[in-house]
């Protein structure tokens, strides 16, 4: 039993999951901002071997976020004979460094078609994550990593969707790829917003309670605003809108079994904002609470280039104000 006024949490528990994250996280970042360089590899390669799935994806995303890093990377990584956990994060560190200059395009993002990533480096990380794939046939990292890089040089829907199926298969209820195949279902990539209403809906009722993918069917309706134009205001309006949000947040975040993952706050961010544009200001209010202060890699909701202080009056006009 734990001291007095300190609750346990369960093996396995998200208490337990955002914990182990965070003490793989802070020392790699705190590694490669102050004096990474390739003596320090075994280190990092000990912690990617020490995590799996999504939990991996996580901290790759974040190493390779690191420019010190993939600056010294290819001194590790020479050629494609190097350790699995090597080659996906210079799989990872290439999907990056192909980013538009802009910045706007991340891994769970699909590009809009005035953006470009570099064809080369995502050709590089192909080559490697395919060569993980064949090592590892039941990993899950290198199949997001090619549906991410597929999804990035505009690969046609039905490639887009065998790799979609190929990472769905081994995790079911895949976050990241669910929120960016969703974005190529709508109207914005050459789908229709029936399509990708469809296919949130779909998501969330065919995973057990407490899914994260309830969130896709917000996300639905904001990729929706994006394309509405003059028709915007009618669809906030709409009650079936707002009767579709409650009962999405009903089936995840507000669910008993609900458990944080790596998205989290994503998640609930995405319920916060759509909840604050319907006018639903209890809800959202709640959302923003239970964030904290905590906004994810790119906030939902409307603001262009501003979209940071969107957010923040969202958040305030709703009553939160951390």
């Amino acid at each position: 039993a734990g001291d007095a006024g300190h609750q346990v949490a369960p093996a396995g528990s998200s208490m337990v999951v955002l914990t182990r994250l965070k003490r793989l996280v802070r020392p790699i970042m705190r590694m490669t901002a102050e004096s990474c360089s390739a003596p320090k590899w075994p280190t990092i390669q000990a912690r990617l071997e020490a995590v799996s799935g999504e939990e991996r994806e996580h901290l790759l995303g974040r190493l390779g976020d690191s420019a010190v890093l993939r600056a010294w990377l290819p001194g590790v990584v020479t050629d494609d004979t190097a350790p699995s956990v090597a080659l996906l994060l210079s799989a990872a560190c290439h999907i990056r460094s192909a980013q538009h200059p802009g910045g706007a395009w991340c891994a769970t993002c699909a590009p809009s078609p005035e953006q470009r990533p570099d064809p080369e480096a995502l050709a590089v990380a192909e080559r490697r994550l395919r060569v993980v794939a064949e090592r590892g046939p039941d990993w899950v990292e290198p199949w997001s990593g090619l549906f991410v890089a597929a999804t990035a040089l505009g690969t046609g829907p039905r490639s887009a969707r065998e790799l979609f199926d190929e990472v769905v298969r081994r995790v079911p209820g895949h976050v990241g790829v669910h929120r960016r195949y969703l974005q190529q279902a709508g109207a914005r990539h050459g789908g229709s917003d029936e399509a990708m209403h469809t296919f949130a809906y779909r998501a969330m009722t065919h995973a057990p309670g407490g899914t994260p993918l309830g969130g896709l069917v917000a996300q639905a309706h904001l990729e929706s605003l994006a394309t509405a134009g003059p028709r915007a205001g009618g669809h906030l309006r709409d009650p079936l809108v707002t009767r579709q949000l409650h009962d999405a947040a009903d089936r995840s975040v507000r669910h008993p079994d609900y458990r944080r993952g790596p998205y989290w706050v994503w998640e609930h961010d995405v319920f916060a904002m759509m909840f604050y544009l319907t006018g639903e200001r209890a809800a959202a209010r709640d959302m923003f609470r239970t964030l904290g202060g905590r906004v994810p890699e790119r906030p939902a909701g409307p603001g262009g280039d501003n979209w940071l202080r969107a957010h923040r009056r969202s958040r305030h006009h709703s009553g939160v104000w951390c």
